[in-house]
């Protein structure tokens, strides 16, 4: 026996020693979290045993799972109850009330944004995404102006001339195309509304730096372990940063601070806007988070919205013929007002959004004691709002399965059918629509994204004929759907 003990290495001494600690710390967090329960601190929830809660997790995101896990849940425990991931804890709330609890506490500065570790990094310290408080408020101030509906109709030619180029591109190829090509088009859009002309091998490089930067986001460490997926992401981030220092300097060398250019875009109100309160301008870091934080909504979120909204027509005919005799009726050159006042346009992209929003929900935390539906969060208790299920709630949206757009026309069109009105404006983007979140961190580009999807609709629509193959469903880290599209000219309507 004497042997035995003698010839156990020290190696295996503190391998058992950090396993017993790691034993410890679950069982503690175990005792936590059934305590919590106990006080009406945590709703009711399953949490699973440590480690198998984990990876049945990641088997339901691999999977495709998640809709109909939350969908159980949600028949199981209501619209707001705990889960688990990694050690942690947080509450999801999908109800209308909830997500109106916690738009409201964050306008109050009761809740701070609670991003996981990783993406906070993928994201920047200077990123407005990332902040809460004064600092965040003097953000917003900065960039608030030139997101607003009146200001982004500035970009409304470029992208009109650049979507056409694109189309016609797409047309002759005389081919299917993969919804990839959508990521590409965002970005010659961004690259075209800040200097008026595209750098075809900028544009290229920051696409595939961006595919490496988005693979962190399913990190679950924030160390730069060599080899990792998040090692990888960050460098890709350094390189998209340096980048971005090259456009800066390559803007303001075109573009001097009185010059229109750097008055009407939003890339020029980055570099040269003031806060009006106290005359403060960002920092160069500050633009650099921000910016690759623009060019990130640009290049994932609008290809998103693109593919679904074409999947969507592909599979209701009745829509997608609606939607081909409206934009036939619309002058050309497009107009702003044309397009904000086109009701099956608006209707399908709403519906879309509403059927699969491409942001499935974020995350809160706060920083003091709260109190909802009988249960004490305390301070560091973290939210995770989904707009999933706010936007198939059944007592917000009828037969909400369904693709139906007919439920956002408004009263007066002939389509309109009151069985399916869901009495919602969408435009509002209340709790009862979040797909651009709520509270003070609302999204800043929502108006520039629905005048992004207007536009290439109404193009696509009033030019071509639209055929989709292969649709494939995803989640993460944008929901929505892959396809394949081709397109022929259509003939005058």
């Amino acid at each position: 026996i004497t042997h035995a003990i003698d010839s156990v290495s020290p190696y295996s001494t503190t391998t058992y020693a950090l396993a017993g600690i790691y034993a410890l710390w679950m069982v503690k967090n175990e005792l936590d979290l059934i305590l919590k329960r106990l006080q009406r601190k945590l709703p009711p929830g399953y949490l699973g045993f440590p480690i198998l809660r984990e990876i049945e997790f990641i088997r339901t995101i691999s999977t495709g799972g998640i809709m109909k896990t939350l969908h159980e849940k949600r028949n199981k425990y209501g619209t707001i109850f705990a889960q688990s991931f990694f050690g942690g804890t947080s509450i999801l709330a999908g109800g209308q009330d909830d997500l109106n609890w916690i738009f409201n506490n964050d306008r109050k500065a009761l809740t701070e944004v609670a991003w996981p570790p990783n993406i906070v990094m993928l994201l920047g310290p200077g990123a407005v995404a990332n902040q809460t408080g004064k600092y965040h408020r003097v953000l917003r101030r900065l960039l608030e102006p030139y997101f607003a509906p009146r200001f982004v109709t500035n970009y409304l030619k470029c992208m009109d001339e650049t979507t056409s180029d694109e189309l016609e591109s797409w047309c002759e190829a005389g081919e299917f195309h993969s919804s990839e090509v959508f990521k590409m088009y965002a970005l010659r859009l961004f690259y075209v509304s800040a200097f008026g002309n595209v750098d075809e091998e900028m544009i290229a490089s920051l696409h595939d730096d961006f595919k490496q930067w988005l693979g962190g986001f399913m990190s679950l460490t924030t160390k730069k372990i060599p080899g990792t997926s998040f090692a990888e992401a960050m460098k890709a981030r350094d390189r998209i940063l340096d980048t971005v220092d090259v456009l800066i300097d390559k803007f303001m060398s075109e573009n001097p601070e009185d010059s229109e250019r750097a008055q009407i875009t939003i890339m020029g109100r980055l570099i040269y806007g003031k806060d009006k309160d106290d005359n403060r301008v960002m920092t160069r870091d500050e633009m650099k988070d921000n910016i690759l934080n623009l060019i990130f909504a640009g290049h994932d979120t609008t290809y998103a919205s693109i593919s679904t909204l074409l999947y969507h027509l592909s599979e209701n005919k009745d829509a997608m013929d609606a939607l081909a005799t409206e934009v036939s009726t619309l002058s050309d050159p497009l107009t702003a007002d044309e397009l904000r006042n086109a009701p099956v346009l608006n209707a399908c992209i709403h519906e879309s959004w509403r059927c699969d929003p491409p942001v499935a929900g974020s995350f809160r935390k706060a920083v003091k004691e709260l109190q909802h539906k009988g249960y004490s969060f305390g301070a560091g208790s973290v939210f995770n709002y989904s707009i999933l299920m706010a936007t198939t709630d059944e007592q917000l949206y009828k037969s909400h399965e369904k693709f139906e757009m007919r439920r956002f026309l408004p009263k007066e069109h002939p389509l309109y059918s009151s069985d399916i009105d869901s009495g919602i404006d969408p435009f509002q983007g209340r709790s009862s629509y979040p797909i651009f979140g709520g509270g003070t961190h609302v999204c800043l580009g929502k108006a520039f994204a629905q005048l992004e999807l207007r536009v290439l609709a109404a193009r696509l629509l009033k030019g071509y004929k639209v055929e989709v193959r292969n649709p494939e469903k995803v989640y993460f880290p944008v929901n929505g759907w892959n396809i394949e599209f081709k397109l022929t000219k259509r003939k005058s309507m």
